[in-house]
């Protein structure tokens, strides 16, 4: 099977997770990219061809806010002929593979199949438009065209689970036999065996803004310290904002407080953590799950996740000892919270995880979206 796959800088997660995911199609099928960055050299080693397209970017305020409103720009359509003009080979598939700050590549992926007459495929980790408060009203009706506009042209459409999926499918007209998949975000293959930590912490990381609240969080830590006074809490990435934790956090508290920037090594932080905390968005029904509680499953610490009424996290976590699931809610947190802790202070079973682990294995997304790919191609 030849696959080009197509896709754009974007947070250096998201380059990650799909170039790992290319990595692995490449021990099974013949894999071209396109992108318009230089990727890394190891990377690159691996591939059969690489297409270095540099893309016009542009400072001036135009140019950003389109790429904020649409995730793309008037450029998009011109970077799509240009990518044409050097793409030679025949291909059984063109995939896209995209996140929402940027949308060019289903741009490029619907011209190039037309021209190629080959089946053209979309994979996001993110659902577009973000729905719920995530974007303003402006920003998700003008990404909402995008949508209509582009993947009605698919053949096969994937996400990073079963509710983004099926928000996905709600936002465009189908093609005729229009085939769909879920493609759970891969989890990183390093795990982390370390011992009991001396310490009572909980640890956050990454990002930290928009609709996750960390107030419920607060307010049961505040709790915690009653009775365990030297507790900590650290959080970990760039960007880290808190609003009005003043009004639930004294001086006192906050040097209990940790902010670090981020790290690309989490281990000293992994061994110093008691329990590991996951924010969904502060609301039910909520299509996205935290990328970083696919790096928790490997850890052999205690997870707090909290998250709102049918949600993903909701349906993949449920009934494992060692993640214990909250509502929004600062009470829910506190007893939540409170009891990890306290079971972090002696051995866990964390082997229970090992289902969940094989489902989120590069291995296991990668092979179902090879087989996904080979079954539309047999149509």
């Amino acid at each position: 099977m030849k696959i080009l796959a197509i896709y754009f800088k974007a947070a250096t997660g998201i380059n990650i997770i799909y170039e790992r995911i290319f990595t692995e199609l490449a021990k099974h099928a013949e894999v071209d990219v396109v992108s318009d960055f230089e990727p890394r050299p190891a990377f690159c080693s691996i591939l059969r061809n690489q297409y270095h397209v540099p893309f016009s970017k542009r400072t001036n305020w135009w140019y950003k806010r389109f790429l904020q409103w649409f995730g793309t720009t008037p450029v998009s359509s011109h970077w799509s002929r240009k990518v044409a003009d050097v793409v030679a080979a025949d291909y059984d598939v063109v995939m896209a593979f995209i996140a929402s700050s940027q949308l060019t590549p289903i741009v490029c992926g619907k011209h190039l199949a037309r021209k190629l007459g080959c089946k053209f495929a979309i994979y996001s980790v993110d659902a577009i438009p973000a729905p719920g408060g995530w974007v303003s009203f402006n920003q998700y009706r003008k990404k909402r065209r995008v949508v209509r506009n582009n993947y009605p042209a698919a053949d096969y459409v994937a996400s990073s689970n079963r509710h983004m999926l099926e928000f996905q499918l709600s936002t465009f007209k189908h093609k005729p036999g229009l085939k769909s998949g879920v493609l759970l975000t891969p989890s990183p293959s390093r795990e982390y065996n370390n011992p009991i930590s001396a310490e009572k912490v909980f640890l956050y990381t990454g990002n930290l803004y928009g609709l996750r609240n960390p107030a419920y969080l607060f307010t049961a830590f505040k709790r915690i310290r009653e009775k365990y006074p030297d507790v900590k809490l650290i959080f970990v990435g760039n960007m880290i904002k808190f609003k009005g934790h003043d009004r639930i956090l004294s001086p006192d508290d906050m040097e209990h407080i940790i902010i670090e920037k981020h790290t690309d090594d989490l281990n000293p932080l992994f061994s110093r953590a008691s329990v590991l905390i996951d924010i969904d968005a502060d609301r039910d029904k909520d299509p996205f799950l935290s990328s970083k509680v696919t790096s928790y499953l490997k850890v052999n610490r205690m997870i707090v996740c909290e998250t709102g009424h049918d949600t993903p996290s909701r349906e993949l976590f449920a009934g494992y000892n060692t993640i214990i699931q909250c509502e929004h809610g600062s009470e829910s947190m506190y007893n939540g919270m409170l009891k990890a802790l306290e079971m972090s202070a002696t051995e866990q079973d964390y082997s229970e995880r090992a289902p969940l682990i094989e489902k989120f294995s590069i291995e296991t997304v990668s092979g179902k979206l090879l087989q996904d790919l080979k079954d539309l191609c047999r149509k």
